[in-house]
């Protein structure tokens, strides 16, 4: 209850915050004509519009939000109190995972009607991958401001996964095309097994490598914050 508590109070501020408006709630609407340019039509597009929530929604808008939070002394302020590091986090974090949550039903919902789409067959890994990229990405966010001096350099500092994830993970274009080491390779980026569980909500296709190569980036998310995230200013 007291990290919801904090939540709401980030809430308040998420509204005033245009850019986190824009970078949640009118972005993923930008792409929608991309992934249709590159063919993707019914269960890709439902794949990659919460693909692109995940990663500007929670990842992005996260980096800055810590950031913020922290040069404000706003974390630092909730630590001395009786609230716990993870209930400050999670806290933190609370506003921009709902409005992601949202967005994809949404966007799902939406989809479904004018593509007349299906339901997913297994719908268990879908909710799997969501809350799997769920965790990835606030932890990968948190982890990120640690090395993010101002908000402003956050734009900087999220690049590296943002375009990785983006144009690495399958979400614009199929694995399959390209060489087979590559291919590989990328099958390990911490939203390419996210992808994958979705894609297997309606598809056959394999489930225990995504799993495992998800709880891995979990663990390391988890000791990356442990051992890197700041809570006073980087002055």
């Amino acid at each position: 209850m007291r990290a919801v508590a904090v939540g709401q109070a980030e809430l308040k501020l998420f509204w005033r915050n245009r850019t986190a408006l824009f970078n949640s709630l009118l972005m993923p609407l930008l792409l929608v004509p991309v992934l249709i340019a590159v063919d993707a039509s019914g269960v890709p597009l439902v794949i990659g519009l919460v693909g692109f929530a995940l990663l500007m929604a929670v990842y992005y808008n996260l980096v800055t939000t810590f950031v913020a939070r922290r040069e404000e002394l706003v974390l630092k302020r909730l630590r001395v109190g009786e609230l716990t590091d993870p209930e400050i986090l999670v806290g933190a974090a609370l506003p921009s995972v709902v409005i992601a949550l949202g967005q994809m039903v949404l966007y799902c919902l939406v989809v479904a009607v004018v593509t007349g789409v299906d339901l997913p067959s297994r719908p268990w890994f879908l909710l799997l991958g969501v809350l799997g990229g769920v965790a990835i990405f606030v932890l990968l966010a948190a982890a990120s401001s640690a090395f993010t001096r101002t908000v402003e350099m956050a734009q900087i500092t999220s690049l590296p996964i943002l375009m990785a994830c983006l144009f690495g993970s399958g979400m614009m274009f199929p694995l399959s095309n390209l060489p087979d080491i590559l291919a590989k390779i990328l099958q390990y980026l911490p939203l390419t097994p996210v992808l994958q569980l979705l894609n297997a909500a309606w598809a056959d296709g394999p489930v225990i490598k995504p799993l495992t190569v998800m709880a891995v980036w979990i663990v390391l998310g988890t000791y990356a914050v442990q051992k890197w995230f700041r809570w006073d200013p980087r002055r």
